[in-house]
């Protein structure tokens, strides 16, 4: 499997992607996600993609993010995206979630992220 779904000690839902991954293994990560989630808090959600190779045409990114949007367990999601500063393979999905309303903020240091998530700087 080329995805990890957790949650940390301050309720912080990790999903890690390693090596290929297509549409069918980001929707198991997604259903993974919201069993873990507990509304009505809002998700706190730290997708790290430092590891994934995309494999995922555009047409599929967005569906993507359209499947994401009818999750009603994800609405308000606060989403931190951890990518190496050299490149974000998951621009396009960040993007078109940030079109549908998800609070989405890319980071390249896993520190930072969390703090974030935490609500300690904004």
């Amino acid at each position: 499997m080329a995805h990890l779904v957790q949650k940390d000690n301050s309720n912080i839902i990790i999903v890690i992607y390693t090596g290929s991954v297509d549409l069918h293994e980001r929707k198991l990560a997604v259903d993974e996600v919201c069993e873990l989630a507990n509304p009505p808090d809002p998700v706190r959600l730290l997708i790290d993609v430092r590891k994934i190779i995309m494999n995922m045409s555009l047409d599929e990114q967005e569906y993507f993010v359209e499947y994401l949007v009818e999750k009603k367990e994800l609405a308000n999601a606060k989403v931190a995206v951890l990518h190496n500063p050299q490149s974000n393979p998951n621009l396009m999905i960040d993007s078109f979630a940030y079109i549908a309303g998800y609070q989405t903020v890319d980071f390249d240091r896993e520190n930072d992220a969390i703090s974030w998530l935490n609500g300690n700087f904004k």
